[in-house]
């Protein structure tokens, strides 16, 4: 089955003409990427929605020229129902004491029987909880490594949930990739910000957030507790529980509004530029695994030139990363419209070397297209330097109209 994600973009004086007829150029060079860390029981819309109230409030206090040099995304976590968002919360947080957490939930809100019985049989779904937690999780990493790889700052803005995403993501970082990530944290259900317990930790938790105090005033034998509200708002929020993003935080004109927004004003400068390891382009494929010795990328481009290790300089592009002593990314990319082709890009991997098994994770971005791919290898017998698996594949077409077409699909 094939799933598409389908663009349309026009290379035109290195610009890129988009289906509302505004422009945004490819060829910019950008120095820090701004991400979204939603909570639970967020629509992707919705996601997009905070990110862009975000990207907006940002323009009106950076230069034209410092603003132009921002990107911005989103790092999702997907909502469900909410008995199964609380349960993956739960994951993240209680250790495993997922049985304390819904007899909390069903002491906080008055419901009939039915429905607490409910909610303790949902705690049964541990296993796939857990799973949807590590693929998001994965997801964001993906992003995350393959922009500090490109020389990106990053800057999380994590609200709720988002912040134990943000957490646990920047453990997994390294050192040196540690040092260029940034969270900005909002209704931090956590006790920590990036490993930062104290009142000067870059967060901002209202006063009358329900679902906050809730969690702080009930405790439930919890290992952690969230931090301390530390704003009050002058007006009341039209959000009963005072706990949404863009309805209770930011609001227009409040207090909490402006904190955030210095805070990443703050933080963002602040934030050192990483190393740049791999280059940007129009078509990037970045590939990072766990505890394999060495996974290889391949790529088969259009003009049937195979570019890989062995030839690490294509017709269109190149691989200008090959990893073998760590777990990625290894990076192909192709740089330009100029050496774009149309026709099929196809990516395979190879389990190079090793015997454990593991994930590979391949973030593919064509234009302003981003998909990220779960690999699952069971051994080194998964593929050959000559003849990888095929894993994922970028169709590039001509749109008529002097621009491109593109589809990513497995």
């Amino acid at each position: 089955m094939k799933v598409y994600v389908y663009i349309i973009i026009s290379c035109l004086l290195g610009g890129l003409l988009l289906t509302n007829n505004s422009f945004a150029s490819i060829c910019d060079k950008k120095e820090a990427i701004v991400f979204f860390g939603n909570g639970i029981k967020t629509l992707e819309k919705e996601a997009y929605d905070s990110q862009t109230i975000i990207k907006n409030q940002l323009e009106k206090y950076l230069p034209p020229e410092e603003f132009d040099l921002l990107d911005f995304d989103i790092a999702y976590n997907g909502t469900h129902t909410l008995p199964l968002d609380l349960l993956e919360s739960s994951v993240q947080v209680l250790s495993g004491n997922i049985s304390g957490f819904w007899r909390f939930f069903s002491k906080l809100v008055p419901a009939p029987d039915w429905f607490s019985e409910k909610l303790i049989f949902l705690s049964s779904a541990i296993d796939y909880s857990a799973l949807v937690t590590t693929d998001s999780l994965r997801d964001h990493m993906a992003k995350y490594k393959a922009a500090i790889a490109e020389g990106k700052k990053i800057l999380l803005v994590a609200h709720s949930q988002g912040n134990l995403f943000g957490n646990q993501a920047y453990k997994l970082l390294t050192p040196g990739e540690q040092s260029s990530f940034g969270m900005v944290s909002v209704a931090n259900v956590d006790n920590n910000v990036l490993g930062n317990t104290t009142a000067g930790a870059k967060y901002t938790t209202l006063t009358d957030d329900k679902v906050i105090s809730a969690l702080i005033t009930l405790q439930l034998n919890l290992p952690t507790s969230p931090m301390n509200p530390n704003t009050e708002n002058l007006a009341a929020s039209e959000d009963a529980w005072g706990h949404l993003f863009v309805e209770s935080y930011m609001v227009d004109g409040s207090v909490s509004q402006m904190q955030i927004t210095e805070d990443i004003l703050t933080t963002l400068g602040n934030l050192p530029e990483p190393y740049q390891l791999v280059e940007p382009g129009i078509i990037t494929v970045s590939l990072t695994w766990g505890p394999a010795q060495d996974i290889d990328l391949h790529t088969y481009e259009p003009n049937g030139m195979h570019v890989s290790w062995m030839y690490m300089q294509g017709i269109s592009g190149s691989l200008d990363r090959d990893d073998r002593s760590y777990n990625g990314p290894e990076h192909y990319h192709v740089p330009s419209c100029e050496t774009l082709e149309k026709g099929m890009y196809e990516i395979a991997l190879d389990y190079f070397k090793g015997t454990t098994p593991d994930i590979a994770t391949v973030q593919i971005d064509a234009g302003l297209l981003s998909r990220t791919y779960e690999v699952p290898m069971d051994s080194e017998y998964y593929g050959t330097s000559s003849y990888p698996e095929r894993v994922a594949n970028i169709w590039v077409k001509d749109d008529g109209k002097g621009g491109f077409e593109f589809e990513i699909f497995q």
